[in-house]
């Protein structure tokens, strides 16, 4: 356990220099955004692109660290549940960072951050949420670098097609979903994501994010078992 915290703060540590840089641009954008607050427009959020640069760490977080475990006789197990500490402690780290931001942006009118566009709960509701969605897209990440990191060319290919396939036949379900099949696809993601009732209830879709994210570690400690090193 005390191999698992310790390599688990190594790699927080490791990205510290990518959070501080991160934040320094959305305080940077937020100011410009105060500034130009007299022009009209939709509401912005700047708490989405969070979303988008913990999926980027999740792709990082594996190769560099992995050859470093390994130099350290670091077990694969540890490995693994090292990560999943220190991609959750990320999140939750992200989490508080967005919260406060948020909560400073909120008095302007042009402002609205990405959960109070879809849900109107608590402030613990909105943390939580938020935590259990960063912490999937870092799993996700985390998972898409390791299968192209044991994956040969062609594997490497489908990979890259698959989640094109995937958005496509989402996009086609969603636009003939007055059939059954369609229908019943379009209920199922209302019931998971908390928009099955009048009001949105971000609580389903806490739990989908994080049975998802339970899922995917599965998939990753598979993943694990006898992966080589690969200097090239």
């Amino acid at each position: 356990m005390n191999r698992v915290r310790s390599f688990a703060k190594y790699q927080l540590w490791d990205f510290r220099i990518s959070v501080m840089v991160y934040y320094a641009i959305l305080v940077a954008i937020a100011l410009f955004m105060v500034v130009r607050s007299g022009s009209p427009g939709d509401k912005m959020s700047l708490s989405g692109s969070s979303l988008i640069f913990i999926f980027v760490v999740g792709l990082n977080c594996f190769k560099q660290s992995f050859f470093f475990a390994q130099a350290n006789n670091i077990s694969r197990r540890t490995f693994h549940s090292a990560t999943i500490v220190a991609l959750i402690a990320l999140a939750a780290i992200l989490s508080v960072a967005d919260f406060v931001l948020d909560s400073a942006m909120s008095g302007y009118p042009f402002y609205a951050g990405l959960f109070e566009q879809m849900y109107q709960a608590s402030w613990m509701a909105k943390i939580l949420w938020t935590m259990s969605v960063l912490t999937f897209f870092a799993s996700l990440g985390w998972m898409i670098t390791m299968l192209y990191y044991r994956a040969n060319l062609i594997v490497k290919w489908i990979i890259s097609v698959v989640p094109i396939a995937l958005i496509m036949m989402f996009v086609y379900t969603y636009e003939n979903r007055t059939g059954s099949f369609g229908s019943a696809v379009v209920r199922f993601l209302a019931l998971a994501f908390g928009f099955s009732g009048e009001i949105p209830n971000p609580y389903p879709a806490i739990l989908t994010f994080t049975l998802s994210s339970v899922a995917l570690w599965a998939v990753n400690y598979l993943l694990m078992y006898r992966v080589p090193v690969k200097v090239h």
